[in-house]
């Protein structure tokens, strides 16, 4: 597939931090703050006063494979044509105001997440953020093993091969920034950023350069059909892409003086640990996912919820 390469549109400066949704849950809102529908397409929901990703130039009916990444192409080429472009998840956002402890985890729950505050330290971010070309990226996760035998591991080694392919040949000077991540241990999850415009161009025009053409190959060589967590890899693959292009030399090349900054990721789904034992919640504040006391008030409501239906 060759997506459409259509006139930007020349909409006036918006700094824009897109969080995409695809079910109904409670809505961020707030100056710069952009919710999107993704995958509205094939969607049978319709959340209200919500923009969709199927409007305009978009591929909003490939999101099962895409995921987040169905926004991003949206915000691309619909969104304003100046301005910042951001793009987070309705559970995952970028700890602006430096809260978390920056030697913990990349992502920490959040049980006591504030969507008021969480706004506000949105618009002072924007209040005090310079106009130079700048890029904001998750903390990288730190693997046990390198980042090419951890996309084997858990998803098709030959989808890695064929990537590293079509870079070779289309993007030669990308290949380096690639497989030193490949060869590394340091992976950015989540498609998540915050660019100033002209490297939020720069970034979209290789990856979606990159992705399709893999894509395409991919289905060729009869391999890309699965269905569920593995047909997400286009998905999967654009994380290794953002990996390479926010810690290697081509984006500082292209923007001489551009040095990423990484921030830390709130996760706010407090539901994800209500399966969670005593010893998983443990798990969890070791590692620094979690606090101590809000995992101690997590086990400690559940009990008292437990207690109350006896």
């Amino acid at each position: 597939m060759t997506f459409l390469q259509r006139p930007l549109p020349s909409n006036e400066a918006e700094d824009r931090l897109y969080i995409a949704y695809h079910d109904a849950r409670p809505l961020l809102q707030g100056r710069h703050l952009f919710p999107i529908q993704v995958g509205r397409a094939v969607s049978n929901l319709r959340l209200e006063g919500v923009q969709g990703d199927d409007t305009g130039d978009n591929i909003s009916a490939m999101n099962a494979e895409y995921c987040e990444l169905t926004a991003h192409y949206w915000a691309w080429r619909n969104g304003p044509s100046a301005g910042t472009v951001g793009l987070m998840h309705y559970r995952r956002l970028f700890d602006l105001a430096d809260r978390l402890n920056p030697r913990g985890h990349p992502e920490r729950y959040v049980t006591n997440f504030d969507p008021a505050a969480y706004a506000r330290d949105v618009m002072d971010h924007f209040a005090s953020a310079g106009t130079e070309p700048g890029m904001i990226v998750p903390r990288p996760v730190h693997l046990r093993s390198a980042v090419a035998g951890q996309y084997r591991k858990l998803h098709r080694g030959s989808d890695l091969e064929i990537l590293r392919a079509v870079v070779a040949e289309r993007h030669p000077d990308f290949l380096p920034d690639l497989d030193r991540t490949l060869a590394g241990r340091r992976l950015l999850i989540g498609n998540m950023f915050i660019m100033t415009r002209s490297v939020f161009e720069d970034y979209s025009r290789l990856l979606f350069d990159i992705l399709p053409t893999a894509r395409a190959r991919i289905l060729a060589a009869g391999s890309g059909s699965s269905t569920g967590y593995q047909g997400r890899y286009p998905g999967f693959l654009a994380e290794r892409v953002l990996t390479a292009y926010a810690l290697g030399n081509l984006v500082k090349a292209h923007f001489p003086g551009l040095s990423p900054v990484h921030k830390g990721v709130v996760n706010t789904d407090a539901s994800a640990l209500a399966g969670v034992g005593p010893l998983g919640l443990m798990r969890l504040c070791v590692r620094g996912r979690l606090l101590p006391r809000q995992a101690l008030s997590l086990w400690v409501k559940r009990r008292s919820d437990q207690q109350t239906n006896d």
